[in-house]
């Protein structure tokens, strides 16, 4: 319907003159008549005072079907997120960048084309972040919506990060709200009944998520100099608590998401005893990586946990990177790598690998 057409059809709904909306308005009864017959259009500042007196949207006064264009905008996010689970970043840019386009005030699209650009930037270790900066600074210099500017700032920080702007980067990380002024934080004690337990579960997980990769990263913090600030022992201690809360927290071995910390942690035990030529140990930690790889990479996104802590809840897809999964990238170290050919002659190195065989997989 053209704009005209629903001036038109407002107007009587209204049970009102073209005379008293043109005096409404301050303009010519013959410009109101002009524009329900299609032959001109409302100038755009007129806009405003149409939608007061009608009491209606700019997009519905426009004939825009609101209701369409956001089921559009969910699909095309919903398509994006699968593209990014499978590790194509460049279609998943590709895709956002054609909305951007077609609805180019949507800033909820255009947050989640500036973090798709830092994802597939940042794998081809790319220094240009100009368009990430750009799409940020409109975000955060037009959009009104907190949680689209929260993770604009989140986007920018990281995109500064990359491009080597650790000033700009720290400078914008100081004007977040530090974690105990979240919301989540505050209502850890008054959420009840059946929905915020929902919440609840979701916090939860954001804070073991947090843990796991803050723990494993403390393992390798260096100091001023570059070298580790935690002795070999320390670290090893330090793996080895990632492994034990996992197991804590998840005693049904129901870790899916969480199983990829373990597999990381499992990786660095497997150097060490590579180094320490621990045949017994390393057999035991190349069976223990290649249980959390496989946990990893073969758990249905909908899958639902039942170890208490998140019992009834499911943690979503992964993202597969464009080597494969967990299990491929094992599989390929065991079969491939000068390294591990020491280990090809074992007995037991067939009936591991055939493991990882069963769930190894490279996107296509």
């Amino acid at each position: 319907m053209s704009i005209g057409s629903t001036i038109k059809r407002l107007r009587r709904e209204k049970n009102m003159t073209q005379e008293q909306l043109a005096e409404y308005l301050g303009v010519t009864s013959r410009a109101v008549s002009q524009w329900e017959c299609d032959r001109t259009a409302p100038d755009l500042s007129t806009l405003p005072a149409l939608c007061h007196v009608f009491g209606v949207s700019s997009d519905h006064l426009l004939g825009i079907d609101v209701d369409r264009m956001n089921e559009e905008i969910e699909k095309i996010i919903t398509d994006a997120t699968k593209f990014g689970n499978r590790g194509k970043f460049e279609e998943r840019s590709a895709l956002l960048r054609e909305a951007n386009r077609k609805y180019p005030r949507n800033y909820r699209i255009m947050q989640r084309l500036a973090d798709s650009l830092v994802s597939e930037f940042s794998r081809k270790r790319c220094k240009d972040y100009g368009e990430v900066f750009a799409l940020c600074e409109k975000i955060l210099a037009e959009c009104t919506d907190s949680k689209t500017r929260y993770a604009a700032t989140d986007t920018l920080a990281i995109a500064y990060g990359y491009a080597g702007k650790k000033d700009e980067m720290v400078k914008l990380a100081d004007q977040m709200p530090k974690a105990c002024f979240s919301y989540e934080n505050f209502m850890v004690y008054r959420w009840s009944g059946n929905a915020d337990l929902v919440k609840r579960q979701e916090y939860i997980r954001y804070l073991i998520d947090s843990l796991l990769s803050t723990v494993t990263a403390l393992s390798g913090h260096t100091g001023d100099d570059g070298k580790p600030l935690f002795s070999l022992h320390e670290r090893k201690a330090l793996w080895q608590l990632v492994l034990d809360l996992i197991e804590t927290l998840f005693p049904d071995g129901d870790d899916h998401y969480f199983a990829q910390y373990a597999y990381t942690v499992c990786r660095f035990f497997i150097r060490d005893a590579l180094k320490g030529k621990e045949g017994d140990a390393l057999w035991n930690w190349l069976d223990r990586c290649a249980t959390y790889a496989i946990r990893f990479d073969s758990y249905a996104p909908d899958a639902l946990h039942t170890s208490p802590v998140l019992r009834g809840s499911p943690d979503g897809g992964w993202i597969m990177e464009a080597e494969g999964n967990c299990s491929q990238e094992l599989l390929d170290w065991l079969t491939k790598d000068d390294e591990t050919a020491f280990l090809r002659s074992d007995p037991r190195f067939e009936k591991l690998t055939d493991r990882l065989k069963m769930v190894a997989k490279t996107p296509s």
